[in-house]
């Protein structure tokens, strides 16, 4: 009896072990944002910022030249429909030569969601769908309209 008292409890304290550790399975994913760029697969490292004087959550995500930028009213979880300047793109050359700029395309619908937000952690994940128009190019190039489809992000806030 002694014997199936003791794997019974063995058991559940295994049992109480994993479920109790699944909510910070995520943490140590590393930071990424992604997307697919006119059904190309991107992949970059993102910073992301919170200016707590204006609840300014802004995400840059940078990877092979091309940089993506996010500015929204932060006010937690939630889907954010973007608009005006909130969201940008631009490519470069050697990281500091900007060669062409995308602003968003006012007669598409453009969103980013924050799925996660752990404060104490200073983490934020979630995704994005969004379409951008070219404003310019240096060299000239055909690539007009931008559309980013299966964003997704994970971050460390930092301030």
């Amino acid at each position: 009896m002694k014997k199936i008292n003791l794997i019974s409890f063995s058991l559940l304290l295994l049992t109480f072990g994993i479920f109790s550790c699944s909510d910070d399975d995520n943490l140590d994913e590393p930071d990424f944002i992604s997307a697919t760029i006119n059904e190309e697969k991107w992949n970059g490292d993102p910073q992301i910022t919170l200016n707590q004087e204006n609840d300014t959550l802004t995400i840059l995500g940078s990877g092979s030249e091309q940089v993506i930028v996010f500015k929204i009213k932060f006010d937690g979880e939630g889907v954010y429909s973007l608009s005006d300047a909130q969201a940008s793109y631009y490519t470069t050359i050697g990281g500091d030569v900007i060669t062409s700029f995308y602003a968003l395309d006012p007669s598409s619908s453009s969103q980013i969601t924050v799925a996660e937000y752990k404060s104490e952690q200073n983490m934020v994940k979630g995704s994005f769908e969004l379409s951008l128009l070219q404003e310019w190019s240096n060299p000239e190039n055909n690539i007009n309209l931008l559309s980013f489809t299966n964003g997704q992000f994970k971050g460390t806030i930092t301030n």
